[in-house]
């Protein structure tokens, strides 16, 4: 069935006559019975019934006429549709990235390039670093955020800020002290990470390097996100050690309250990671440039 048939048959009923739809449609008569007698053909179906005072719908004729408009209105929009794609100038940037960027950091960044950049549109998916990595290796990202610095052949990896990682408690917990040791925190009950994450990573690290081991460590709960373990602090289950951008509202509203830790901690050094021949393309080499220039300061 072709849309033009159902175009001649809405003009057909619309005038009452083959005649003088012929006319409007700028075709002859004959021409316009043809692809009447095709479309009765194609649906098996007898549309029309002519008469001295005109053309009368038959019940499948009403059928029909009470689809074809939309149908026209559906075919048109699709081709106004196709016709834009074809135009358009929109460029995807697909970024994998770690919890601790791509939720707190990240949007104010994609935000403010975006108001300059209209044309490139984001596709963002948070995943731990094995993973962040596998996905820029075989492309199915064009950029990594990651939350350490790696030395991978193909890859690029470039710093681009450092987080400090703090630890927190619930405000409804009474830890009068000062500051806190590792071996303190040790025997609070913990909310961490999973082993793939890299902020447990981090934590267990940060206790070898204190000399205490990671089996001594009263694990309470293994969370998949920091939103999750921040739930869980606040409602007093345990106590965390996690980057301080992901708690930024939750201590300003005394959610949850922090103390220095006594020992010396490592910080969480925000990188980018891309393989070079994607960077070559123009729209992912100019975000490239703007998060090397512009990153640090436009995060969240």
């Amino acid at each position: 069935m072709h849309i033009s048939y159902l175009t001649s048959f809405i003009e057909i009923v619309k005038q009452d006559s083959i005649s003088k739809a012929s006319k409007n449609l700028h075709m002859t008569q004959s021409a316009l019975s043809q692809q009447l007698q095709a479309l009765e053909k194609s649906l098996d179906s007898k549309l029309l019934i002519r008469s001295n005072k005109g053309v009368e719908l038959t019940e499948e004729g009403e059928i029909l006429l009470s689809y074809a408009e939309a149908l026209i209105n559906i075919y048109e929009n699709m081709l106004k549709d196709i016709d834009l794609c074809k135009k358009s100038e929109i460029q995807e940037i697909k970024i994998s990235s770690c919890n601790s960027v791509g939720e707190y950091l990240l949007p104010c960044t994609l935000h403010l390039y975006k108001k300059s950049q209209p044309d490139t549109r984001f596709s963002i998916k948070n995943e731990y670093t094995k993973d962040i990595i596998d996905h820029v290796l075989d492309c199915s990202a064009d950029i990594g955020f990651i939350d350490s610095k790696v030395n991978i052949d193909g890859i690029e990896c470039i710093h681009i800020s450092n987080i400090n990682l703090i630890f927190v408690y619930s405000s409804n917990r009474k830890i009068n002290k000062e500051s806190i040791s590792l071996k303190d925190i040790a025997a609070l009950p913990i909310i961490t990470g999973p082993s793939a994450s890299s902020i447990r990573e981090f934590s267990e690290e940060m206790f070898k390097r204190n000399n205490i081991p990671v089996e001594k460590l009263n694990i309470e709960m293994e969370l998949a996100t920091y939103e999750s373990i921040k739930a869980s602090v606040v409602a007093d289950h345990g106590v965390s050690i996690i980057p301080a951008t992901s708690v930024k509202k939750e201590l300003h509203t005394n959610l949850l309250n922090t103390l220095p830790i006594q020992e010396d901690i490592p910080v969480c050094e925000i990188c980018v990671i891309y393989q070079k021949s994607r960077a070559s393309q123009p729209h992912i080499k100019e975000f490239i440039s703007f998060i090397k220039n512009y990153g640090r300061k436009t995060f969240c």
